[in-house]
């Protein structure tokens, strides 16, 4: 499952600004926010273009949202020393 930046924060219990501090930090992240081109196509991250119409503009307007992968997640807790607790899946036969 993929989530937004704020979502991957919650799940990793720190705030959303201090993942994207992190971010900047190891250059994962441009100035404006988008995803650094070395990190594009790494199956951690990436930009998940979308569209709006406001109906006061009367045009769609597209922007892009940084998403973090399930194996970004991993990554991210590791180097910020966050601990994942391993729960074993339920046997689904009945």
């Amino acid at each position: 499952m993929n989530r937004t930046v704020k979502e991957a924060a919650q799940v990793l219990g720190i705030a959303e600004s201090q993942l994207r501090a992190h971010l900047r930090s190891i250059n994962a992240l441009n100035r404006d926010g988008t995803l650094a081109a070395r990190h594009i196509g790494g199956g951690k991250l990436f930009m998940d273009p979308r569209v709006t119409e406001p109906k006061r503009l009367g045009i769609r307007k597209h922007y892009a949202v940084l998403m973090v992968t399930e194996a970004g997640i991993d990554w991210l807790a590791k180097q910020l020393g966050i601990a994942i607790t391993e729960v074993p899946a339920k046997d689904s036969a009945a």
